[in-house]
């Protein structure tokens, strides 16, 4: 970055929300966060160029219309800025193939499934692989969880980490995928990054 501080897009509108705590862990770990709407990002002068990380924090995009975050995948896809007539989803490319860091947190994971951008397996962006349903439980859960981290998975965000124990709240956290396919794709290419483990931090599918 040349010496520069790190600017990271803070997205927020439409059913968003921890937007703030979000740019505050940001500014935590050094880096320059700003909060930026979405409608100004179409009809405004904020562009995604203008920055290092993207970030998609959690909430509930557009109530969940369509099932969580499709309706603002569809959003990002077709919708066109206004200064310029690209696509939104042109200058998400652009961010990606520079280089940039993407991140989802909760409800943003899900829209970045929605729009193809996750496992996006032999670089197609844009086409939808998997996606995130009801839990099995049939409820919202609301629960710590300990997450065993694959340390040989390329993800910078947890470098350097073996454990976690973290908050998880969804209603359609369920992953799959159209086939068991993409599933041992991700696993032989590491990219499955955390994994649910026992209070040993072993890894299991028991629940919860």
């Amino acid at each position: 970055m040349g010496g520069k501080r790190v600017k990271v897009l803070v997205l927020a509108g439409n059913g968003i929300n921890c937007e703030y705590e979000t740019a505050h862990a940001f500014r935590l770990a050094g880096a320059e966060a700003e909060i930026v709407y979405l409608y100004d990002l179409l009809w405004g002068e904020k562009r995604l160029d203008d920055y290092h990380i993207l970030c998609f924090p959690g909430g509930f995009l557009d109530g969940d219309d369509l099932g969580a975050a499709k309706a603002c995948a569809n959003r990002f896809r077709y919708a066109r800025v206004k200064s310029t007539g690209e696509r939104l989803w042109d200058q998400l490319m652009r961010f990606i193939g520079e280089g940039k860091l993407v991140i989802g947190i909760c409800n943003g994971f899900q829209l970045l499934v929605k729009m193809g951008l996750i496992p996006a397996l032999g670089g197609r962006y844009g086409e939808q692989q998997a996606s995130l349903t009801f839990n099995d439980s049939g409820r919202f859960e609301d629960r710590w969880v300990p997450l065993l981290v694959n340390e040989r998975s390329p993800c910078v965000f947890t470098r350097g980490i073996q454990r976690l124990y973290l908050p998880v709240r969804h209603g359609e956290g369920k992953f799959v995928t159209g086939d068991r396919k993409v599933l041992e794709e991700l696993f032989e290419g590491q990219q499955v990054v955390l994994r649910y483990a026992d209070p040993d931090y072993n890894p299991t599918m028991q629940y919860p």
